[in-house]
């Protein structure tokens, strides 16, 4: 155990700098793309060879099922677990087409990662109402303009991981809104890969699997909480406990 705790700090540590240097690095480029050009699809290839860059460069291997259930050249609200910053990485390995993230208002105030929310992705602020329905105007943009839009409905990293937690309602009034169905996403492994429980919780490379499930479309529910209940029984059924 001594052994495994010593490799996970030196683990940790390797994976922050190699995060922190590369972003240090690419952020004239992600400025240039996103702030000069305001060229979305140039920032998004950029993010996920920075993705390949993290993840491949930690040392981990990925096993990806039901991309089939993912229509080409259509747009789709994508609903996976959240127990990992890991979780974002592997979004940008297992999914090929553009899309945005929908993250809480606090990223704002992150140094560096202010960029990304302010110019590309998208910041809820779900203590306003206001602040809530702006989101949900720039999602539907999104979508319209071709973007997925990938939200956690437990809107931050599960405390009980893996086991989910209580998921919020935004991603499903915004299905039922649009009429568009949702796909939920089980990720299994990201929270052993980087594990924020605490300081001395071990973390280390591994395989991590993605589960892509068939879309849910929110007619066949007459409610918002069931709709939302089987997304989170779907994304449960292939969840590692």
């Amino acid at each position: 155990m001594a052994l495994l705790r010593l490799l996970s700090i030196l683990y940790k540590t390797y994976f922050f700098l190699i995060f922190a240097l590369s972003l240090v690095l690419l952020y004239p480029f992600f400025y240039w793309h996103l702030v000069v050009k305001n060229n979305h699809q140039s920032a998004f290839k950029l993010k996920k060879l920075w993705a390949y860059f993290l993840f491949y460069g930690s040392f981990n291997r990925i096993q990806i099922s039901g991309k089939e259930h993912l229509s080409k050249g259509d747009s789709h609200i994508i609903c996976p677990n959240h127990s990992s910053y890991f979780d974002i990485i592997a979004a940008y390995i297992a999914f090929d087409t553009p899309f945005v993230f929908m993250g809480k208002a606090e990223l704002l105030k992150w140094p560096l990662f202010r960029i990304f929310f302010k110019y590309m992705d998208i910041a809820v602020n779900r203590s306003s109402p206001t602040g809530a329905a702006r989101a949900m105007i720039k999602s539907k943009q999104a979508l319209e303009k071709g973007y997925s839009l990938i939200l956690f409905p437990e809107g931050t990293i599960s405390k009980q991981r893996p086991a989910l937690s209580h998921f919020k309602p935004g991603a499903f009034k915004l299905a039922t809104e649009i009429n568009k169905p949702v796909i939920p996403v089980t990720f299994n492994g990201n929270w052993k890969v980087i594990n924020v429980q605490s300081l001395g919780a071990l973390s280390l490379p591994r395989k991590i699997r993605v589960d892509i499930h068939p879309p849910i479309h929110s007619n066949a529910f007459d409610s918002i909480p069931k709709f939302a209940a089987a997304t989170k029984q779907q994304i449960e059924t292939t969840l590692w406990k």
